[in-house]
């Protein structure tokens, strides 16, 4: 094996860039042509585990797994690379009547992780709305395929906090809460894509605002205040944009109230896919850990949610919520 020394990691609060990107070694299957270099962590190295294209045998996997490890790692530079191999593999995995439920679901939520941490790293790509409504077209089409698939994805949905991951819940939420109140399945495309997208201005936002940890000063809250905004101008210029997609990523912030933001809106101005993804939103942020709260259970995030949001957000969309989790919620 080759080693290689870790280079320059760096983390912040809600995104995170570092030389290498973990993968779980399960997602890769043996015999296929993988198409980056494969590594393994030893302490503060890199260990070279295979070279691109050079395909593991069941061998290499059972001794893999016979030594407890359960990660690869990609250098940075292959990073769109790999998106483009979860993203190519993701509809023939979903397809495969051999694998379990639980495994589709595990290659749904790692495929997503990896596609989003690229697309987060290059909004700007004219690929982006491309990729997101292929994505969201496999989530919606397995959440949509039972019960026990909506299950399994939210069982894996993790407690910690970075942008591109909590793109991930918000849509699963989204979606699913969208399906149990009889949306059309077009619809439930383009409120995904919204919700998918509805943190995608925060690419524009300075990395200091961003990665601040302590609270934003007045003028940083402004600046932060923008991104449904920003979200909205980026995305535009790549092409036309359904009006459900767009109302899901600039009505995220507003609130039924009037409190919220960018523009203040309230009752019916916040118009239904706004209204979705704010509750998916607030929802998958209390049930995360984030630098100033630790992750709450199901119950008792819903129980914030009545007690001090309630006049935020639709109290009927709020009912259904909890009924949705209440059937489904492996921690409720």
């Amino acid at each position: 094996m080759i080693e290689r020394q870790q280079t320059g990691s760096r983390t912040g609060g809600t995104h995170r860039t570092e030389t290498f990107i973990h993968l779980d070694a399960t997602r890769l299957r043996a015999d296929e042509d993988i198409p980056f270099d494969l590594y393994v962590r030893n302490g503060g190295n890199y260990l070279l585990f295979r070279r691109a294209h050079h395909p593991m045998t069941f061998d290499d996997v059972k001794s893999f797994k016979a030594k407890g490890l359960k990660e690869f790692y990609v250098e940075s530079r292959d990073k769109k690379t790999l998106a483009r191999y979860f993203e190519q593999e993701l509809a023939v995995r979903l397809k495969d009547p051999r694998l379990a439920l639980d495994e589709k679901a595990g290659f749904l939520m790692e495929a997503s992780r990896i596609i989003m941490d690229d697309l987060f790293a290059h909004p700007e790509s004219p690929d982006t709305l491309g990729t997101v409504r292929s994505l969201v077209e496999q989530t919606v089409g397995f959440i949509s395929s039972g019960r026990q698939a909506f299950r399994s994805v939210i069982r894996l949905c993790s407690h910690d906090y970075y942008t591109y991951t909590h793109t991930l819940h918000v849509e699963v939420y989204s979606v699913a809460l969208g399906k149990q109140l009889g949306l059309s399945p077009g619809f439930l495309q383009k409120l995904g894509e919204g919700a998918l997208l509805h943190d995608i201005g925060k690419a524009l936002v300075p990395p200091e605002i961003l990665t601040k940890p302590g609270p934003l000063s007045p003028q940083e809250w402004q600046v932060m205040k923008q991104h449904p905004q920003l979200g909205i101008d980026l995305l535009s210029a790549q092409g036309p944009m359904d009006e459900v997609t767009r109302w899901a990523i600039i009505g995220h912030h507003e609130r039924m109230d009037g409190k919220g933001y960018p523009y203040g809106l309230q009752k019916d101005e916040v118009v239904l896919p706004g209204r979705i993804v704010a509750l998916a939103d607030i929802y998958d942020a209390l049930t995360t850990n984030r630098s100033y709260h630790a992750a709450a259970r199901s119950f008792e995030a819903l129980n914030v949610i009545k007690d001090h949001m309630l006049g935020g957000v639709d109290p009927d969309l709020f009912r259904e919520l909890v009924i949705l989790l209440a059937n489904n919620a492996p921690e409720w």
